[in-house]
Parts: structure tokens; C-alpha cells; sequence
């Protein structure tokens, strides 16, 4: 397997390991500051999974085709993607003593490979769910756009995408600003967006806020959020995702395995199987399953991030 290189300026001229983990943290320390347009480093984050599904979407045997993500990714994605790269290959993606052979794309291999996960999981339960009412909810939503470019959603009744202000503020605007000039996809089911933060509100206030019906099933997507909640935020936010679950609802949840202080996988599988819910599969990346030509093979699968798919009974 040859994996895609790209310049990343920040390294240049740079020849140590310590020269480049200092110019990454020089740069994280400025990104993880809150700028004036109200975008905190965990907002910011949904230009970095922008700009790298754009990489994904450019290559010729791309997993999918995400044809709004490339105008998502100003002004953070790429700074964010670049800086961040080094961390995550020397201590996630490609430690030393793994041997992987990402270099520094990891994250980038692994942006691409979660979404054609997600994708294929919420197009197996649609087709499911076929012949029934049913929704799809995206928890942290970030810049995703799959209600203008997933097909299979034009089997759900609404596509909800909920996230904080600042960033769907920042989302608005730029498909307000594509639709002014006729740019913008019809979408596949009605999209209703949210705005909500996760660590202050409780998607509890879905029914009386925003007429969410649980009386039919809903599939959830919790990808990147819940790592970067507090334990006590965790266990409210699954709590609540199960109080709103019909019967033959689906969480799909993605997971770290080094976030300090939070609910453990073990914890997260007995609190939501005491309220209903059976695991069904569950994924590390680079096993089987969740590789999709983009993890070298024959070497051991990420100890860290991973996926869980869970069935409602």
C-alpha cells in the first residue's frame, strides 16, 4: 500500500523531531485560543475533518465523493491538519515503536476511512429500515454535508444536524452563499439544523425545542464528540439518545480509548445495554472492517480510536 504524501510548510527546513514538535505545539497553542468569531479549538475541528475529506474526495479510487467539504475547510482545516499531524503519528497513528508506516497521514487515512464507515453503517440500517418511518441525527455534525451527496438518505424523513452556534453559524453562511449562486445540491430529505452546546444543553430539548418525534426509529452518529465531553456530559448525552430511541434505533459511536477521566468503552457498553441496547459491532482502525485500503496491511490495528455500533431492542 503507498500512502499519499503532502508538504506541510510548518516542517520546513526543520530536520529534528524536537525542532518539528516544537513548531506543532507553537501552533496548536495558537489554534486551541478561542478567535473573535467565536470558533473554540473543538469547533475548529470541523475544518480539519473538512479539509481531509476533501484529500479523500480528490483521489481517483476515493472511499467516497463529499463534493461541499473542500468549501469547509477555511480558515483552520488545513493549519489544523498540518500542525496536529506530527502529535498524532509519533504518540496515535505511528508511534515508533509500531512501525505502521503512515508518516504523518495518519489522521488523514483515518478521516477517510471513518466516513465511508459511517456511510456504509447508516446505508445498511436505512435499507433496513426501508419499508418504516425512520431519521438520521448527526450529534457534532461539524461541516458534514451528507444530506446534499449520500443517496440512501433519501430514505429517511429528515437529516438532522445539530451542533454549536458558532460553527453552524459558519456553516449557514456558506450554503446560503451557495445557493445564492446556484451551487447548492438539492438535498436528499429535509435537513433540520440545531444549534446546541453539549456541554451546557441537553438534546432532552429536542421534542419540546425542535418537534423531534421519537415514536420511530432514529439513527445516531456520535463522531468526535463524545471524547471531548467531561464523564458527567457523557453519561447524560447517552442517557438522553436512549430516552429518545424507538425500538430498532441505531447508535453508531465513536471512541478513544485515551481520554482521561471519561467513561470507559466497558462503561459505555453496560450503560446503554442496561437501557436496551445490544452492541452489534464494534471496530478498531485498521481491523477488518474498518480499513478499507487505507491502512497498511499486515500490521496491528490503532490501540486507540475506534467504532461501536449498537442495536435498539
Amino acid at each position: 500500500m503507498t500512502i499519499p504524501t503532502r508538504h506541510r510548510p510548518i516542517f520546513d527546513e526543520l530536520t529534528t523531531d524536537e525542532e518539528k514538535f516544537k513548531a506543532a505545539m507553537a501552533e496548536y497553542d495558537e489554534l486551541k485560543e478561542t478567535d473573535a468569531d467565536g470558533m473554540d479549538f473543538s469547533n475548529k475541528t470541523a475544518m480539519w475533518i473538512a479539509f481531509e475529506r476533501d484529500i479523500e474526495t480528490q483521489r481517483e479510487d476515493a472511499l467516497f465523493k463529499d463534493v461541499l467539504a473542500k468549501y469547509f475547510t477555511e480558515p483552520y482545516g488545513k493549519r489544523l491538519s498540518d500542525s496536529m499531524s506530527f502529535g498524532l503519528a509519533n504518540y496515535v497513528f505511528d508511534p515508533p515503536d509500531a512501525d505502521i508506516g503512515f508518516g504523518l497521514e495518519g489522521h488523514v487515512m483515518y478521516t477517510a476511512t471513518r466516513t465511508k464507515l459511517i456511510n456504509d453503517q447508516v446505508d445498511q440500517w436505512l435499507g433496513d429500515s426501508a419499508t418504516r418511518k425512520c431519521q438520521v441525527l448527526n450529534l457534532g455534525a461539524g461541516a458534514d454535508t451528507r444530506v446534499y451527496w449520500m443517496e440512501s438518505l433519501k430514505k429517511a424523513t429528515a437529516y438532522w444536524e445539530v451542533d454549536t452556534a458558532s460553527v453552524m453559524n459558519y456553516k449557514q453562511k456558506i450554503l446560503d452563499s451557495l445557493q445564492e449562486k446556484g451551487e447548492l445540491p438539492e438535498t436528499f430529505c429535509e435537513r433540520k439544523a440545531i444549534t446546541m452546546d453539549f456541554s451546557k444543553e441537553s438534546i432532552a430539548e429536542l421534542p419540546s425545542s425542535h418537534g423531534y418525534q421519537s415514536n420511530f426509529p432514529s439513527c445516531w452518529i456520535l463522531e468526535g464528540l463524545i471524547m471531548y465531553l467531561k464523564r458527567e456530559d457523557q453519561e447524560q448525552l447517552l442517557d438522553n439518545v436512549s430516552k429518545l430511541s424507538e425500538k430498532d434505533s441505531f447508535l453508531i459511536l465513536n471512541f478513544s480509548k485515551n481520554v482521561l477521566g471519561g467513561l470507559s468503552c466497558e462503561e459505555m457498553d453496560e450503560r446503554l445495554g442496561g437501557q436496551g441496547w445490544k452492541k452489534t459491532e464494534s471496530f478498531m482502525f485498521g481491523e477488518e472492517g474498518f480499513d478499507f485500503g487505507r491502512y497498511p496491511k499486515g500490521k496491528p490495528a490503532n490501540k486507540v480510536l475506534g467504532f461501536a455500533m449498537y442495536r435498539k431492542d
